[in-house]
């Protein structure tokens, strides 16, 4: 994944993300619907965590994805991809 296909996806797709405090950690969270996660796991597709994958929390018709993590591991500027306070 690049920076450019993940700024892409994001506002191509109009996904809802906010700024949050992970645990001590600025980070991004974003939302996208169920529907809109076979293209955002072709994005991802050679992301190899250590830790055992990407964490999701899956709610009513969308999930929560926290994208510290994952930014740095494709050697992402998070602050170029979500500008400003999120949607």
């Amino acid at each position: 994944m690049t920076e450019l296909e993940l700024y892409k996806f994001i506002n191509d797709n109009s996904i809802e993300w906010h700024r949050q405090d992970n645990e001590g950690t600025p980070d991004i969270l974003i939302f996208p619907y169920v529907f809109q996660l076979e293209d955002f796991c072709k994005l991802v597709k050679d992301y190899n965590a250590d830790d055992g994958g990407l964490v999701i929390r899956l709610l009513n018709g969308y999930v929560a994805i926290w994208m510290n993590d994952l930014c740095e591991y494709f050697g992402i500027d998070i602050d170029k991809v979500f500008v400003g306070d999120g949607y």
